[in-house]
């Protein structure tokens, strides 16, 4: 991992400091910065880009706030998930820092005076997510604002080789541009983890100039890891759970298992609940604050959650199933125990977790053969449209492809042909992700009243009479997501004739439909050479190789015999550690016992 030494501070540097620790206890209440803040904010305040890698408990946050308010002009914050913005802005809030965000939950109103806000210098930190410098309106919102700062928060999002990569992270260089073409900003990536591949994204990507790369210690000396292999999970988290008292997350890698595990707790008396990508974003906010409260002991999510969550004192986390990389394992389990008392991080699997793991891994890299055959696929099945859309059941696309490609091209291979497709801009999908049904009827209620009487259809009039008593006025506003299968059986239907149905209702143009049972797609290049499609394998060959590689890491640390927190540090080429960490299950000598 590359780390730039630094010189001894000079009289202007220790000013500079000065005055940052001067912010800091004024602002802040801490009277000294912690690990490597300091380089980080000084070598921002010095005018360098900067490539701060600092693992999950550090406080990353504190390197650009500190820097915002010494600098003349606004720092925009790059951010990934509206928890995360709502999570800093309401912390800085409460202390009076000027911070606010912009994001799809932001009111028309509220985005006008932040705004207003911004012209007359009142704002110094604004968070957005990386699709909004990709709008208009926010470019041209935004061109004439001083900016000082750009800091890229889980900068790991940009690069192909990393873990929850975010196409939209490549093009923030591309948008910061055009909102300051003129005078380029200072820029910060922050991130918790980094292997020497995604670095070099990052730098490539957000364009750096000769940046300052500072990498924090890895090592969490009040963090027991420990890892038990069994078959009865949920009785071993009980266990966990009744013996360490306080907070705790619980990871999976299914919403439908954070959900049964979930009801699971509540069941045996812990206040517990789910997070995950397909629920609202006011649930999610909900479900957020009431765990800072402690409304609920447990929340059981995909890692949908924590990503820059500040609560300090959780106490444990679990890991229900096995995660795909060291990178994702470690910042995870790193939420605990961030106010530096001992806190655990244990992973629970079983022997088909790893059959598992590498069937996913084999489903998720298709080979250009497959690529190919879902492509024209998809080319025939739109044949001479008048439109490049293609809307069909997800079902009858895997059927057709297993016919010629046999039972082993599952939903998983098909939906990673999507993706390829996708990146190479050959196609466009149309909610592609959903798990639930989503719906808005676009005309008047009298008209799609009318087209139900028309139909004569007992089908039509109870999906009808049932989005009426599920959703009211709501779904002629607004978007609704609901479960077709709950919603089939609460009309007395079959799912099949009700997807049927709001099929033909979309295909008319009296509501937007999207489902998981279908598949939406913009054809962008329908008549292209299958055999000659625009994709570089060679660079998909790459990135199977780095995921196995890293799942080989997961599968090493897991069958690891000596000290945990050592094999951490050395897959991240820590060399700041003692021998034994003395907390960890093999240093403890747990499973001899």
């Amino acid at each position: 991992m590359p780390q730039v030494s630094q010189p001894h501070n000079t009289a202007e540097d220790d000013a500079l400091l000065g005055r940052a620790r001067q912010l800091l206890r004024y602002l802040f209440g801490y009277e000294s910065f912690r690990g490597e803040q300091e380089k980080v904010i000084l070598s921002l305040l010095k005018g360098k880009d900067t490539l701060a890698i600092m693992p999950t408990g550090q406080g990353k946050s504190l390197c650009y706030q500190i820097p915002a308010q010494m600098f003349t002009g606004l720092t925009l914050v790059i951010s990934p998930l509206i928890a995360l913005m709502k999570d800093q802005v309401d912390s800085l809030k409460a202390i009076g820092y000027p911070a606010a965000a912009i994001n799809s939950q932001t009111s028309l109103g509220a985005v006008q005076r932040t705004f207003l806000e911004i012209y007359q210098g009142k704002l110094k930190v604004l968070f957005v997510a990386p699709e909004r410098l990709e709008t208009k309106n926010f470019i041209s919102a935004m061109q004439g604002v001083e900016l000082s700062l750009v800091a890229v928060d889980e900068a790991h999002c940009i690069s192909e080789w990393g873990y929850d990569f975010r196409p939209s992270y490549q093009r923030i260089a591309e948008g910061i541009a055009a909102i300051s073409p003129n005078k380029r900003p200072i820029m910060l990536a922050l991130t918790a983890t980094a292997t020497e591949e995604v670095v070099e994204d990052i730098q490539t990507f957000l364009n750096l100039q000769s940046p300052t790369v500072i990498v924090g210690g890895f090592e969490r000396t009040n963090l027991s890891l420990s890892i038990f292999a069994l078959e009865n999970k949920r009785q071993k988290l009980l266990q966990i759970l009744n013996a360490v008292k306080g907070a705790a997350m619980v990871y999976t890698m299914s919403r439908k298992l954070a959900e049964e595990t979930a009801a699971f707790l509540q069941q045996s008396g812990i206040k517990a609940t789910y997070y995950h990508a397909g629920l609202s974003d006011e649930e999610r906010s909900r479900i957020q604050d009431a765990f800072f409260k402690n409304e609920y002991r447990v929340v059981c999510a995909t890692n949908a959650f924590g990503m820059g969550v500040n609560k300090t004192d959780v106490r444990v986390v679990v890991h229900l199933e096995l995660p795909e990389t060291i990178e994702s394992y470690y910042q995870e389990a790193g939420r605990a125990g961030r106010d530096g008392k001992k806190s655990y991080a244990v992973l629970l699997y079983s022997p088909r977790d790893i059959e598992k793991g590498d069937y996913l891994l084999s489903q998720s890299y298709p080979s250009k053969e497959d690529v190919e055959l879902t492509y024209n696929e998809l080319r025939t099945r739109l044949g001479k449209s008048e439109t490049q859309t293609l809307t069909v059941e997800r079902q009858l696309l895997i059927s057709a492809l297993q016919a010629k490609q046999g039972k082993s091209f599952g939903a998983i291979k098909f939906e990673a042909t999507l993706d390829i497709l996708e990146h190479a801009n050959i196609i466009e999908r149309l909610h592609g992700d959903l798990e639930r049904e989503l719906l808005r009827v676009v005309v008047h209620r009298e008209v799609i009243a009318e087209w139900v009487e028309r139909s004569r259809s007992a089908v039509q009039q109870k999906i009808y009479e049932q989005l009426l008593r599920s959703f009211g006025h709501e779904c002629f506003s607004t978007s609704v997501q609901f479960d077709l299968t709950q919603f089939a059986f609460k009309a007395g239907l079959d799912p099949k004739a009700s997807l049927k149905i709001f099929q033909e209702w979309h295909q008319a143009g009296l509501i937007q439909f999207y489902s998981g049972e279908l598949v939406s797609v913009v054809m962008l290049a329908p008549n292209l050479n299958p055999k000659k499609l625009p994709i570089d394998w060679n660079a998909i060959e790459r990135r199977k190789s780095v995921a196995e590689k890293k799942f080989r890491s997961i599968k090493n640390y897991i069958r690891y015999t000596k000290c945990r927190r050592n094999y951490i540090l050395d897959y991240f080429g820590e060399t700041r550690y003692t021998e034994r960490c003395g907390i960890c299950d093999n240093c403890l000598r747990r499973h001899e016992k």
